[in-house]
């Protein structure tokens, strides 16, 4: 196997490995959703006495669920994305990928990422409404490279599409 061939064949175990990842980690916010209602007296009792009884400590733990909420919602873009990565990686491993399949990906994974984009804003309104409860919770900033990540994905899915259109019509001339 050429080393291209290697390199193909470990970026495709990587994503399929980040895939598995992401069902597991979306299954285990799941889970814990679930299982925060039956130990929520236990959960608010721990946040209460964290804060001395400063903050509401049922709607800090509201807003954690809202938090594994987006995380669970996050892993949905997310698994769009890694089918769209192992699918022009199979393009790549027969030597054709400059295909208008490949560029209506690359279109998917750039709504995937906005979808993405879009939740870690929620994320954020939400740790500061959290912070504005009186609780801890860890800084956030919006991800400029997120954002600049969509504008490329549609801006290669556009050159993906004017290839694809440019070698179809080589190909017709020839």
């Amino acid at each position: 196997m050429a080393q291209g061939g290697r390199i193909i064949g470990l970026a495709d175990g990587l994503v399929r490995v980040l895939a598995v990842l992401n069902v597991v980690c979306a299954a285990g916010f799941a889970l814990a959703i679930l299982a925060s209602f039956p130990f929520e007296p236990q959960i608010t009792a721990k946040i209460a006495a964290k804060y001395h009884g400063t903050t509401d400590a049922a709607l800090v733990l509201w807003g954690i669920r809202g938090g594994l909420v987006i995380g669970v919602s996050v892993a949905i873009p997310a698994a769009a994305i890694f089918r769209a990565l192992r699918a022009m990686l199979a393009t790549v491993r027969t030597a054709d990928p400059f295909t208008a399949a490949n560029g209506d990906r690359l279109t998917t994974i750039g709504w995937a990422l906005l979808a993405i984009q879009l939740l870690d804003l929620a994320y954020g309104a939400l740790t500061l409404w959290i912070a504005h409860l009186g609780a801890d919770v860890a800084p956030w900033l919006p991800s400029i490279g997120g954002w600049l990540s969509v504008f490329i994905a549609f801006v290669l899915a556009r050159v993906f599409a004017a290839g694809a259109a440019m070698r179809d019509d080589l190909e017709g001339t020839v």
